[in-house]
């Protein structure tokens, strides 16, 4: 009977994933994890939640319950660049967790005599997470992309897969570790949409009770985006289903220097978020809507 339960739940999420899909208004603006990106993106070894789907998706293996999570950004600096993600997730059953979820990014404007056009990426993944032993979790993505470069007429695409583990060291401490792209470090090239891959990325989270989060993560561990930096994050959870929280981001080889802050609130079954980007950020508001069934 669970079985079929979960089932029914995985073909409700399809479905309202495609809906969501087809009716998009154009318009919307989205970005993933508005708790994660609230908490300046020292996320790697929390990852509970839909972020687990970039941060670590070996996190996907700490949800309870199915969801299905949209989330919402406006860029201050440029007008008409918006990136959608949406997401549905499900626990583990006894065969692992797993999660479907799409990215579309419209951005960096680039302008000609009579029009403006924009660098747009698509991302298709499928995540899923299993466990290794008590309090050890693994998991991966396998990630469809497709690129379209301004003012030209075809896109490239490619493949590319995620590894991550997770490590609940007592109740109160996790460690976090995500590779992103992790066949480029393997094969030392870029990859077929020209980036380099290979980005490592380490975290520790800390709870001394069970309203305050304290994180830290290394971003760009192996240095092959050259964009080495420290990120912090903190969370406190009041009654009544409200959080709030605060993040820092540090460039160890630049001068780049970010803060961040965010607000969460569960509403019944519904979870809604904030966070705002700022400093290098130069200004992004941040919205996300969590249904759990």
């Amino acid at each position: 009977m669970v079985l079929k339960d979960r089932k029914a739940n995985w073909y409700l999420g399809l479905l309202i994933l495609v809906g969501m899909l087809v009716g998009y208004d154009s318009m919307a603006l989205a970005f993933m994890g508005a708790r994660a990106l609230g908490m300046g993106g020292a996320y790697t070894a929390i990852s509970d939640d839909c972020s687990a789907i970039f941060w670590n998706p070996a996190g996907l293996m700490l949800l309870e319950e199915p969801s299905l999570s949209s989330a919402l950004a406006f860029y201050t600096q440029t007008k008409d660049s918006y990136a959608s993600f949406v997401s549905y997730l499900e626990p583990d059953s006894g065969y692992g967790a797993g999660a479907l979820s799409w990215y579309y990014g419209k951005l960096d404007p680039v302008a000609e005599p009579g029009r403006i056009e924009y660098h747009e990426t698509h991302d298709f993944c499928y995540s899923m997470a299993k466990p290794l032993s008590n309090g050890v979790y693994w998991g991966g993505n396998l990630r469809y992309q497709r690129e379209q470069e301004p003012f030209k007429k075809d896109s490239v695409a490619g493949w590319a897969g995620d590894v991550a583990g997770m490590v609940k060291i007592s109740n109160g401490v996790n460690l976090g570790v995500s590779l992103r792209d992790v066949q480029q470090v393997i094969k030392g090239q870029s990859d077929e949409l020209g980036d380099d891959g290979g980005n490592m990325l380490v975290g520790l989270a800390f709870r001394p009770d069970e309203r305050l989060t304290i994180a830290i993560d290394g971003y760009d561990v192996l240095n092959r985006l050259q964009q080495r930096a420290m990120r912090f994050g903190g969370e406190y959870r009041f009654g009544q289903g409200l959080a709030l929280r605060v993040g820092l981001q540090k460039g160890l080889d630049t001068t780049w220097q970010a803060w961040t802050g965010g607000a969460g609130v569960d509403l019944a079954n519904w979870r809604v978020e904030y966070a705002y980007l700022g400093g290098d950020y130069q200004g992004i508001h941040t919205m996300a809507v969590t249904w759990r069934f």
